[in-house]
C-alpha cells in the first residue's frame, strides 16, 4: 500500500514529529508483518528516525547542520542530503517498530512550503 501524506511547513527550517501519521498509514495498510519505506521527494527536505531531542539539545543539532553550510552559500539541499530523503523500518503486529523514545521526524530546510511524504507498506 502506498499513501501520500501532505504537510505544510511554516518556517524556513523546522523539524516536525510525524510518527502518528506514519503509524496511521501502517495501520490502514492492514499489514501485520513486513516493512515500511518513508520517502521525501524534495531536494530541501528530509526524514530521520531518532529520539526526540530535549529542548537543550536542539541547538546542538542546529550547530551540526549549520556546519554543513558555514558560509550560508551552500544551497539548502546540502543539509537535506546530510539528513537523507529515505528511511526504512520493520512492521510487527501492525505497527512500525521503533526503539524506546524513537520518533519519525520530517525536516524542512527551505520553507515554508507544501510538502509530501510517501509511505509504502509491504510484505
Amino acid at each position: 500500500m502506498l499513501k501520500k501524506i501532505r504537510l505544510r511547513t511554516t518556517q524556513r527550517e523546522e523539524a516536525s514529529d510525524i510518527t502518528g501519521e506514519i503509524q496511521q498509514a501502517v495501520a490502514e495498510s492492514g499489514v501485520r508483518e513486513g516493512f515500511v519505506i518513508i520517502y521525501i521527494p524534495h531536494d530541501a527536505a528530509a526524514i530521520s528516525i531518532h529520539r526526540t531531542l530535549a529542548e537543550a539539545d536542539a541547538p546542538k543539532l542546529d550547530r551540526i547542520l549549520d556546519a554543513v553550510n558555514p558560509d550560508n552559500e551552500t544551497p539548502e539541499y546540502t543539509k537535506a542530503a546530510f539528513v537523507a530523503p529515505t528511511e526504512v523500518g520493520v512492521v510487527e503486529n501492525g505497527r512500525m517498530v521503533l526503539g524506546e523514545g524513537q520518533r519519525v521526524h520530517f525536516y524542512e530546510f527551505d520553507g515554508p512550503k507544501e510538502r509530501s511524504v510517501y509511505v509504502y507498506v509491504g510484505t
